[in-house]
């Protein structure tokens, strides 16, 4: 039993201190979550005269036939306005390295603010406009929508889109699941 026990001690000398800290579940938890790869995309709906959009990283192809995706929006966010069964939604797959964009997105916009002042777009067959440096768009329409706690799982139907642009799609790989 003496070896045993120095055999654990001795053992135990050589990992490094930084494997035996304890680390709460939570984060063991929002490690394991925040390593899901996901893209990074621009929602963008124009609707009675305004325009919404949201920076996305929760978007994925979700069926064939017809062809659909999913996107996850939180709730109370200012976009879930645009986001009802019938809308046209605009989804721009954002370009690896195209961080001016990206970041313009991220910001957000006041209601009276114009989101595509200072940025190329083209505008689909359906009226509704796409970010020229992205690397496709997807012109889709909202069918339907789920509850998921704090977030809402949107189904749509995607009727036209395009690769516009060669290169790689934004990836986001995230410290912690729990947040953005």
């Amino acid at each position: 039993m003496l070896a045993s026990l120095l055999f654990k001690a001795n053992f135990l000398e050589l990992i490094p201190k930084s494997m035996t800290e304890n680390i709460s579940q939570d984060e063991q938890l929002g490690a394991a979550i925040g390593a899901i790869p996901a893209g990074l995309f621009i929602l963008t709906s124009q609707q009675n005269d305004k325009t919404g959009t949201m920076l996305a990283s929760w978007v994925q192809q979700a069926g064939f036939n017809p062809p659909s995706i999913t996107f996850a929006i939180a709730k109370g966010r200012a976009f879930e306005e645009f986001v009802t069964v019938g809308s046209p939604i605009m989804v721009n797959i954002a370009a690896k390295g195209d961080g001016k964009v990206i970041g313009h997105f991220a910001k957000g916009f006041a209601p009276d603010v114009d989101p595509f002042a200072g940025v190329e777009i083209g505008t689909a067959a359906s009226g509704q406009n796409y970010i020229n440096s992205a690397i496709a768009y997807l012109d889709t329409t909202v069918t339907d929508s789920f509850d998921a706690g704090d977030h809402r799982i949107v189904l749509a139907t995607i009727h036209s889109g395009a690769k516009i642009n060669d290169g790689e799609s934004a990836v986001h790989i995230r410290k912690n699941g729990f947040k953005y």
